[in-house]
């Protein structure tokens, strides 16, 4: 009877951190957009400790329950870049900066340690999927009305109101700069689009897809190229999380809906003079739009007489894998033998230089320019969280400011915390990925596109809130073990 109380304390405890995580941080905010950064940081934090030290009342009122597991890789992996983060911080020079992170947008060595600790806790806990994806609609719902509002000149929380037109520019919703939410949306959207197909009763399919359509408006309302990637990339993945033919068929469709939902959101956009990304632009282009819809049309005659799911994944992943190979030799001769070539509106994707994706080629050249001068224990071990900011305003590459975030994530790692640390790291991440799909529980599934949707456009963009920190809770959550979750996703 005890192990059963303490089970159901925990899990109401859970939903409730869960609403206040996915539900409350989107929506958190003080002052405007003046310190939408340290609001949301300082709301998981005291969310996150409250919830752990609700962890530990429990553990010492119940204690542990039945036979204790052997760790699994992933933890060996998490425990592994935690210790390194540890060692780095104190090689550093300043401690107790790169332990806070504070000239490295708050995510140093205590901040990661809290991510893998919540990771850990909630390893057991009986999660059904709703616990996770209704929260998450709920703030998704409301920050993206309020980006497509504020795109569209109306601002009813006057969180716009104060800034000046260039900042108007670059902060949207309650969600902060433009590419801090193009992370986010990259994140939850891909998730939503998944509940739309997978459904079962078509009020369900009408709620979801509804949901994601206002996330797929919103992503072109803030003007990010990092959240048109990661929302591609997460659509691209759905198929290998989906179980029969209906839902196949379903996805087959939703590349020309997607592309019919961006084209009507012009409709309201033009007269109000919104505008849209680079990359959007391209996208709304008739013969790219026309493209992308034929491509899931080609794959719909399989669905409808696969009988078999696992066979379907299987020609798409090789299509995919081959398409993708095509791509990159493309890309290579585009800049090396056929640089010359003119590409209209494709031009500024296709052909790279230092100012590509906004700067992003000339900043990751100049951070491997700085990690040049780092000693052997740097290279192995890094140089702590802070310490491009550090170097940087010795020798920068921009003149009115100091470069804190080397705009990829995995190559932040790098400068943090070495080549020793951006291993464990990739390796916690994709190791905590497959224990999800090898227990089989139906959030490994569900959660996949908005994962593999973070995790790529984590390669252009800046580890910042609420992305990055709901991405640890989304790694945590499907990885849930089956006896406590029975439901299979059918992957």
């Amino acid at each position: 009877m005890r192990t059963e109380e303490k089970d159901n304390i925990v899990l109401r405890l859970t939903r409730v951190w869960l609403w206040a995580m996915f539900a409350g941080m989107p929506l958190a905010f003080h002052d405007g957009f003046f310190n939408i950064t340290e609001t949301k940081t300082v709301w998981f934090v005291i969310c996150a400790v409250l919830y752990l030290l609700g962890r530990g009342v429990c553990l010492l009122q119940f204690g542990t329950s039945g036979k204790g597991r052997r760790p699994t890789a992933s933890e060996y992996s998490a425990a592994v870049f935690c210790f390194i983060t540890l060692l780095s911080s104190i090689g550093s020079g300043f401690l107790r900066d790169s332990l806070i992170g504070a000239q490295g947008r708050w995510q140093g060595a205590l901040m990661l340690w809290i991510y893998a600790a919540l990771w850990a806790v909630l390893r057991d806990v009986p999660l059904k999927k709703e616990d996770v994806t209704v929260p998450m609609a709920v703030g998704m719902a409301i920050s993206a009305a309020l980006a497509v509002m504020n795109h569209l000149g109306l601002d009813p929380l006057r969180i716009e109101a104060p800034l000046g037109s260039f900042d108007r520019g670059r902060y949207i919703s309650t969600l902060g700069n433009i590419n801090f939410a193009g992370a986010y949306l990259a994140l939850t959207v891909p998730v939503a689009a998944r509940e739309a197909l997978s459904a079962e009763s078509r009020p369900s399919r009408l709620i979801w897809g509804a949901v994601s359509s206002l996330g797929l408006w919103a992503a072109m309302a803030v003007r990010s190229e990092s959240a048109v990637l990661g929302i591609g990339v997460g659509l691209a993945v759905l198929p290998f999380t989906l179980r029969d033919r209906a839902q196949l068929t379903r996805w087959c469709l939703l590349p020309g809906a997607a592309m019919l939902l961006m084209q009507f959101y012009r409709i309201p956009a033009a007269p109000c003079g919104a505008g849209f990304s680079a990359l959007t632009a391209l996208l709304l282009r008739p013969w790219c739009a026309a493209a992308l819809a034929v491509a899931g049309l080609a794959f719909l005659p399989a669905a409808r007489r696969t009988t078999d799911s696992v066979r379907f994944r299987k020609g798409y992943g090789l299509t995919l894998a081959l398409l993708m190979t095509a791509a990159v030799i493309a890309l290579v001769l585009l800049n090396t033998a056929f640089a010359d070539v003119p590409l209209s509106g494709a031009e500024t994707w296709l052909h790279f230089s230092d100012e590509w994706g906004t700067d992003r080629v000339g900043v990751w050249k100049h951070c491997l320019a700085l990690r040049e001068s780092f000693g052997p224990w740097e290279r192995i071990l890094g140089g702590g969280c802070g310490i491009l900011a550090r170097l940087d305003s010795r020798d920068r590459i921009f003149p009115d400011a100091v470069l804190d975030a080397a705009h990829c994530e995995y190559l932040q790692i790098l400068l943090n915390w070495g080549t020793a640390g951006l291993a464990a790291y990739l390796g916690w991440l994709g190791l905590s990925v497959r224990e999800g799909f090898r227990n089989g529980g139906v959030l490994s599934g569900a959660l996949l596109p908005g994962l593999a949707g973070y995790a790529v456009q984590a390669a252009v963009n800046i580890a910042q809130a609420p992305g990055i920190m709901l991405f640890f809770v989304l790694l945590a959550a499907q990885r849930t073990l089956p006896e406590k979750n029975p439901e299979i996703c059918g992957v």
